[in-house]
């Protein structure tokens, strides 16, 4: 009984030591998220490039944490980056349904006879 408690406890000393790194699948969901914000031209909008450019910046400081074995931080940071470029692309979304929606109401007082 005293030997399989030492396996244990060497088990999970060694479970507790050995690096639990960041999957690529976390790194690959904050960039698709990037990519998608970008697609719909994020880039363009300033409040939305703001948070395109924290969540490129949040997801190379992520992968250089990860490459340093920091993988809790790492995926801390992950969440931001993917955080942060939902929210560029929900600004960027609301930006053009904005300018849609002004462009259909100026059409409309174009269509409407003014007395």
């Amino acid at each position: 009984m005293h030997s399989f408690i030492k396996i244990v406890s060497a088990a999970a000393l060694l479970a507790a030591c050995g690096s639990s790194q960041v999957p690529p699948a976390k790194f690959a969901e904050a960039q698709s998220q990037i990519s998608a914000a970008d697609a719909v031209g994020a880039a363009h909008e300033p409040r939305a490039a703001l948070h395109l450019k924290m969540a490129r910046d949040q997801l190379t400081q992520a992968q250089k944490l990860s490459n340093d074995g920091e993988d809790r931080e790492a995926a801390l940071l992950i969440a931001r980056s993917k955080a942060d470029a939902e929210m560029a692309l929900m600004v960027t979304r609301e930006a053009v349904a904005r300018k849609e929606a002004e462009h259909a109401q100026n059409e409309l007082k174009s269509l409407t006879p003014t007395n």
